[in-house]
């Protein structure tokens, strides 16, 4: 029998002089906001957007538009694999359906969620789609030793083989139940960006200006612990995380960006007393995915094409220059540092060799370019991408 129970620790911030600037007005909304700088008119379609620009044409393609999308699959090409037909959008899974978040425990157990409802699995061989029971957008998923959860939001967490008894009372057709929490207020804000290190029973979250950490012990419902008072992070600028991410389940070191390029380390987050140090991105574009290697070897991407490095030097982010797009980037994900990935908007996909980031090409999409949103990868010479109406691997396949 397990339950979720919400742990919140208390944090403590340390602010930089040179972080400052980079963090004006970080905390002023708790809403979904532009990838762009201010000036910039094109904005990111919020979670619950319905994809409606999914299945548009692209028109006739460039030299180089054609180059990055060829017709032909190939062993280093992105190609289609997933549960949506590359050819026909009536069959499989809705091509206006957007996937949200990908993650998995290995190359033969990769998940799927996203708008509708939808929640898909890859065992190894093939896709199913998995019935929720609802139509909601579903944003994030957290796979812990045993079971599958996938969120909403805080009122909202849908969960499924966690043996969690009276809990799983009301099942979908796919064994997923939903679970009784705490009050949003009780959790201090809207849903935000999640981590949990590999098939660990604990998670992180970010809701607004806080920060939480969930169990998974005995009883099946969230229960609201304590919280930290919302000045005492919010007053340094802490708030409206776009991603986070950590390094072990265990003494965390938790890296956390998020909108007027925001970007955070948040060490001992384990510990009785935690730290968060500011750290300069030097950008005003919003940051949305950040992947870490190492303490020292940290990964942030975000609108218009901003990609940036941290090396361990002080507090300043290293300015990555020759970023091959503009398009606005919305995740990242490596398996070591000469490999990492980043998706963005239009179909962008690029890599990093531990020399240079590159693009990648993505065939089979006809004339769609579609914006994608999502990435993961069980290790090297393997990765699953997912944006609107559209799952991508290597050679198409896993």
């Amino acid at each position: 029998m397990r339950t979720l129970r919400c742990l919140v620790f208390a944090v403590s911030a340390l602010a930089s002089a040179a972080g400052a600037s980079a963090l004006l007005g970080a905390c002023a909304s708790d809403e979904e906001v532009s990838l762009a700088p201010p000036e910039v008119a094109n904005a990111v379609p919020g979670q619950d957007a319905a994809g409606a620009d999914a299945d548009a044409e692209a028109g006739p393609c460039t030299a180089d538009d054609c180059e990055y999308f060829p017709e032909a699959c190939a062993a280093d090409v992105l190609c289609p694999s997933g549960p949506f037909d590359p050819v026909n959008p009536a069959v499989g899974m809705d091509w206006r359906t957007r996937i949200n978040v990908v993650r998995g425990r290995s190359a033969s157990d990769v998940w799927i969620a996203g708008t509708v409802g939808t929640v898909a699995h890859f065992d190894g061989t093939s896709w199913t789609q998995s019935e929720t029971g609802t139509q909601e957008s579903l944003r994030e998923l957290w796979l812990p030793g045993a079971g599958e959860i996938s969120f909403r939001s805080l009122a909202k967490v849908y969960a499924r083989g966690l043996d969690a008894g009276d809990a799983d009372a009301s099942v979908s057709a796919g064994g997923w139940s939903l679970r009784e929490v705490a009050p949003t207020a009780t959790f201090g804000g809207q849903l935000g960006p999640v981590w949990a290190a590999p098939g660990a029973d604990s998670l992180w979250v970010a809701t607004g200006t806080r920060f939480w950490r969930l169990e998974l012990t005995a009883g099946g419902t969230f229960e609201g612990a304590r919280s930290i008072s919302s000045s005492v992070c919010g007053a340094r600028s802490c708030g409206n995380p776009r991603s986070l991410h950590g390094l072990s389940a265990k003494t965390v070191s938790l890296w956390v960006v998020g909108e007027l390029g925001l970007a955070m380390r948040v060490t001992d987050a384990d510990g009785e007393t935690p730290t968060v140090t500011s750290l300069n991105t030097q950008t005003w574009d919003g940051l949305t995915g950040v992947w870490a290697a190492s303490d020292t070897d940290v990964w942030a991407v975000g609108g218009t094409g901003t990609i940036r490095h941290y090396t361990g030097d002080g507090l300043r982010w290293d300015v990555v220059s020759d970023v091959p797009t503009g398009e606005h980037l919305n995740a990242v994900w490596g398996t070591s540092p000469s490999d990492v990935w980043a998706v963005g908007n239009a179909g962008v996909v690029l890599h990093y060799d531990g020399i240079r980031w590159s693009r990648v090409k993505v065939a089979g999409l006809g004339a769609r370019r579609p914006d994608l949103y999502t990435v993961w990868s069980p290790g090297a010479g393997h990765v699953w991408i997912g944006g609107y109406g559209v799952v991508l691997a290597l050679g198409g396949k896993p």
